[in-house]
């Protein structure tokens, strides 16, 4: 167990969802490690003020104030302007707000936004964004955005049968098979696959060609996978990448370099793999 490892656990051992051999490895690296100490308390401060600071009430004029803001902003030229809140305290108090109606909203008004979003997009920036804090976390927020429900491996084709995908017990490179997910994306189906190999993540997931990702800050870059043109989304380390055929976008978190053991395991999971996919050029 290295720091990198230890640090992307963090989150889950301090909420003790870790596996248990897991849990042990990560209090005895951070036992040894002085950094990895100090790391841990850092985060276990941020997350007892989170559970113990007290929420100030969002101002009865924010709201007003930001759209008026947004209407001066709007009509005032076509160049990009910095929208400017001119009471002071207010961007705080906003922040404290927003955090305060996520809470009030809930998991059930998550999910009904999800399931009127279109498959004309996805939304990949909630798991790239999350990526480098906690991998783990990173893709339970993706699952949950989507409607992530857990479902035996033989299910999945069942759940998606116009898309064409496989999901083999081990891939390439010694990673086993953990969970299923069926998603759905608007009104179309996905899937969700969890491999790990050493307590290396490895997920693949699969859903309708679209005509946009949304990937938050993240550039989008073409990459080649084998003989396979596709795209890729890089974070640190970790990469997303893209292979569509006419009928399935496979996608693939990894930290797998895209030129050695990726094409084995993209050819495992994409059957089409096996001859060039058809793609148009605003497909991911």
């Amino acid at each position: 167990m290295n720091c990198e490892r230890t640090r992307e656990r963090l989150g889950r051992f301090i909420d003790n969802e870790l596996p248990p051999a897991l849990q042990r490895a990560v209090e005895a690296h951070v036992d040894d490690c002085a950094e990895c100490t100090a790391e841990l308390k850092r985060l276990r401060v941020f997350v007892s003020h989170l559970a113990d600071g007290e929420r100030e009430p969002v101002p009865a004029n924010l709201w007003g104030a930001i759209e008026r803001e947004l209407d001066r902003s709007s009509s005032a030229s076509n160049r990009p302007e910095r929208i400017r809140i001119r009471y002071r305290g207010l961007a705080t108090a906003a922040m404290i707000g927003l955090a305060a109606l996520i809470g009030w909203i809930g998991l059930d008004r998550l999910e009904r936004t999800a399931g009127r979003a279109q498959a004309a997009s996805i939304d990949f920036s909630v798991l790239l964004d999350a990526l480098p804090l906690d991998a783990e976390k990173a893709l339970s927020k993706f699952l949950m955005l989507y409607q992530g429900r857990r479902i035996a491996p033989y299910e999945a084709q069942r759940h998606a049968p116009r898309l064409n995908f496989a999901i083999p017990e081990r891939l390439p490179g010694g990673f086993s098979l953990e969970e299923v997910y069926a998603l759905r994306f608007g009104s179309d189906d996905g899937i969700a696959a969890r491999y790990a190999r050493d307590g290396e993540m490895l997920v693949a997931v699969f859903h309708p060609p679209i005509h946009e990702d949304a990937y938050g800050t993240h550039n989008d870059l073409p990459c080649v996978v084998g003989e396979h043109r596709g795209h890729k989304v890089q974070v640190g380390d970790w990469k997303l990448v893209h292979l569509t055929d006419p009928t399935t976008c496979h996608c693939v978190l990894s930290r797998l370099d895209e030129r050695d053991e990726l094409p084995a395991v993209m050819a495992a999971v994409a059957p089409s793999m096996q001859t060039p996919p058809v793609r148009s050029n605003d497909s991911p």
